[in-house]
């Protein structure tokens, strides 16, 4: 079991959120960051029995389109999630629910 940390955070808040979260899981674990151009995100595949703490910022109350194409590029395989949203002056509305249709779909 491997645990991982995904997260898209361009300003560093949703990153600091998923910080103190996967903390409570482990203290060694992989990190994944979304922001970065240049990664080969196709290349990421979990095990089924790793746990993905994947966190996101709530824009508009959607998850950012960089980090849904980004996530769609990695393989699941059935691995566990825990979704994390950040939001700040308004109400995350229904990124949630997109989060974990993108994150099923990556089964």
């Amino acid at each position: 079991m491997a645990v991982f940390e995904i997260t898209f955070s361009p300003t560093g808040g949703t990153k600091k959120v998923s910080g103190i979260i996967a903390d409570v899981f482990c203290k060694e674990r992989t990190y994944i960051d979304l922001v970065k151009r240049d990664a080969d995100f196709s290349g990421i595949s979990f095990q089924e029995e790793d746990y993905c703490i994947v966190a996101v910022p709530s824009y508009g109350g959607r998850v950012p389109d960089i980090a849904v194409s980004r996530l769609r590029q990695m393989k699941g395989n059935k691995a566990r999630a825990i979704l994390v949203v950040v939001y700040g002056n308004r109400a995350y509305d229904d990124t949630f629910g997109e989060l974990r249709d993108v994150l099923t779909e990556a089964v």
